[in-house]
């Protein structure tokens, strides 16, 4: 009950329902129902944010809902006009997605309320655009005051939620020291919570870096969680520092009970760090967790009591080293979110933060690049208009008393693309039926009135409670509010057929427009592809130039390791939409999860070197391979350019396993000779995936 979730919910659900409540009582329903839409639209616009985005989104919202109320009312009796209107409005809102999500909330919203609009149909538009307006005003005064009030809320979630996310990759690098595991199958699952962990990660820099206030040295609170998010994401890193051959390792390890001592320390180490997310998240007092302490002292017992001429021990001796470097980062963050702020000290290689922060706004030079037939997001926007122009035309004739709701149904559930349209389309049409369900049995069980409208009310938190976590139960819940609000307003049951055929034909419409102007994955998978080797390429870079001894810029090191993070993430989710595409659109599937896999391998074997990488004594001895790994990733992207023309590159050969060298300075030359390995690995695999694309 203290999550932001339901804390948020609560708030929005007040914000709408008391003005309605009060103006229901004193003034009547009309008004009521003009400020109570006005305050619902607005409150979807109102996404976790800095002060500076919630004034910045509450004059945009506000005036864009005023523009858009009096307009759409005053050519509500002339058909020919609205419709010019429904194109050209859905032409240039769902434009906004260029200028990021908060804008295209924005343009989708205000799409909504145009629907309301013909809905409704005022006689008096500027009357019924002021209580709109109104409405919406009402929201965003309690909105920025709760922020202006509360400035860390929304961090401490968003920080809470990214040490789970953190907790449960963590977790599941234990598999791979299972010797039942399937490491394909420990892989694409390890890549599956990177991207939510960088989604997470994504969250919190949008809530923290972007905050003034809270960045303001002076400000303990806002320094307190700047070192915490700067250590989550350091130990996500020394996480994914630990890349070894896994199937080697298992077999060298199997007779010595070590693989259980590593598969438990890893365990604990993650419930720790899952326990401590889990009190900030949920707004409780957070206290340092260290149930792993036993745990980590058994597992190094364990290893020095090894013979050092063991097979694997120079391996293991360096695992210990990342097993305790991981114990001390989540003590350390345990430490910084407990401890009295004035011990609380920045460490001085903090990077430049502020370039962290994504970019977000309007900028006309990023929209002109996006007003060509090449551009997926102008695709959408003629989808969009194309399937609400039909929807309108339905609108116009005599199919019932909501016909509305058919426009409504296709301007919520239509996306981008085609494998997110189908999800959403899938979860409306489920949440709605249920939805109907629930409000006919609850009609047909009482005819109060205040019973009924305090379970309106009661569904209405539903909605808002799960919109970000369940789009089917936002929607089972939205739906018996609306049944039992118009069966109340209109005291007639029909409503609930008009429902039930709206949706269906919203749905209807929105699968076919799917095919309209599509933009198929596969197409953007050679570029995902690329972005990938490109941003690996760029990580060798400060590697070998580590290991030269240049001086470590800090920042553009961690730049470097985000963009790989979030090129990583942009490609699964490119596999993941196309999945949900018709078959004939895809590909195969299985040369890219390879390729996905080894891009994680190379990724977490470059950054195994960093921890240790200022002690290059033996290390600029294998600098010349590194090098030799950057021209086998070139030759990849040459590769991606001209895919007839294929580039040889010889590699040279291993004289022995890893797990049978002594010397411990063998070991990093076995990690560089995998990093070039798996190298010409890729580049095999790009070569492979062309191929079997052309």
């Amino acid at each position: 009950m203290r999550s932001e979730y339901f804390s948020d919910a609560l708030r929005t659900a007040l914000s709408i329902i008391l003005p309605f409540a009060a103006l229901y009582y004193f003034s009547g329903p009309h008004i009521a129902i003009m400020v109570g839409v006005g305050a619902l639209l607005v409150s979807l616009t109102d996404s976790p944010g800095t002060l500076g985005d919630k004034i910045l989104m509450s004059v945009s919202s506000l005036s864009v809902f005023f523009v858009v109320s009096l307009i759409t009312a005053l050519l509500i009796h002339h058909a020919i006009a609205t419709g010019i209107l429904v194109l050209v409005l859905c032409v240039i809102f769902a434009l906004f997605t260029v200028f990021g999500k908060r804008w295209s909330l924005l343009g989708t919203m205000a799409l909504i309320l145009m629907t309301f609009v013909q809905g409704l149909k005022p006689e008096q538009p500027l009357i019924f655009s002021i209580y709109i307006t109104a409405g919406g005003l009402c929201y965003y005064l309690i909105s920025i005051i709760q922020t202006r009030v509360w400035p860390l809320s929304s961090v401490k979630h968003a920080l809470g939620e990214c040490m789970i996310s953190t907790a449960s990759f963590l977790s599941a690098k234990a598999a791979f020291y299972n010797t039942e595991s399937d490491l394909q199958a420990n892989y694409l699952r390890i890549i599956k919570l990177h991207n939510k962990v960088s989604e997470k990660q994504e969250q919190v820099r949008d809530l923290l870096l972007r905050n003034k206030l809270l960045m303001q040295n002076d400000h303990a609170q806002g320094q307190r969680h700047l070192l915490a998010i700067v250590q989550v994401i350091d130990l996500y890193e020394q996480i994914g520092a630990i890349q070894y051959d896994y199937e080697a390792l298992q077999q060298s390890l199997a007779d010595t009970g070590l693989l259980d001592a590593i598969n438990s320390v890893i365990g604990r180490m993650a419930d720790d760090l899952h326990t401590m997310g889990t009190a900030l998240s949920a707004k409780l007092k957070v206290k340092p967790a260290n149930s792993s302490a036993a745990s980590v002292e058994f597992l190094r017992k364990r290893i020095q009591a090894l013979d050092v001429n063991h097979q694997s021990y120079h391996i293991l001796i360096k695992l210990e080293r990342h097993v305790d470097d991981i114990h001390q980062g989540i003590l350390a963050i345990g430490d910084t979110l407990t401890k009295n702020t004035e011990k609380i000290k920045l460490p001085k290689d903090l990077p430049a933060y502020h370039l962290f922060a994504a970019a977000e706004g309007v900028n006309l030079k990023v929209l002109n690049k996006h007003l060509n037939f090449k551009s997926p997001i102008f695709k959408f926007a003629l989808r969009l208009s194309s399937a609400c122009l039909l929807a309108y035309g339905l609108m116009l004739l005599p199919v019932g008393n909501y016909s509305y709701w058919i426009l409504l149904t296709v301007i919520v559930v239509i996306k981008p693309g085609f494998g997110l349209t189908r999800k959403r389309n899938l979860e409306r049409l489920k949440g709605t039926m249920a939805g109907i369900l629930i409000g006919v049995s609850l009609l047909a069980l009482t005819s109060n009135i205040t019973l009924l409208l305090v379970l309106a009310g009661i569904f209405l938190f539903g909605y808002f409670a799960y919109l970000r976590l369940n789009y089917t139960l936002s929607i089972m819940s939205l739906t018996p509010m609306v049944i039992i609000c118009l069966n109340i307003y209109t005291g007639q049951h029909s409503v609930i057929i008009e429902r039930i055929f709206d949706t269906l034909m919203g749905c209807a419409i929105i699968f076919g427009a799917s095919y309209l102007f599509p933009s198929w994955e596969v197409k953007k998978h050679v570029a995902y592809i690329g972005d990938v080797i490109r941003a690996n390429i760029s990580y060798l870079q400060k590697l070998y130039d580590r290991i030269e001894g240049e001086p470590t810029d800090v920042t553009a090191l961690k730049l470097a390791r985000k963009e790989v993070y979030t090129r990583l993430a942009m490609l699964s989710s490119g596999i993941q939409n196309m999945l949900l595409e018709p078959k004939n659109t895809r590909t195969e599937v299985q040369h890219l999860y390879e390729f996905e896999i080894l891009s994680h391998q190379l990724s977490s074997t470059i950054a195994s070197f960093f921890p240790f990488a200022d002690t290059n004594g033996h290390l600029k001895q294998i600098n010349n391979q590194i090098l030799k790994a950057m021209e086998v990733l070139e030759n990849s992207l040459l590769l991606l350019q001209n895919p007839v023309e294929e580039v040889v590159v010889e590699i040279p050969t291993v004289s022995s396993s890893p797990l049978a060298l002594n010397d411990p300075n063998h070991v990093d030359q076995f990690k560089v000779q995998q990093i070039l390995t798996i190298s010409e690995a890729i580049r095999k695999q790009v070569n492979v995936y062309l191929w079997k694309n052309q």
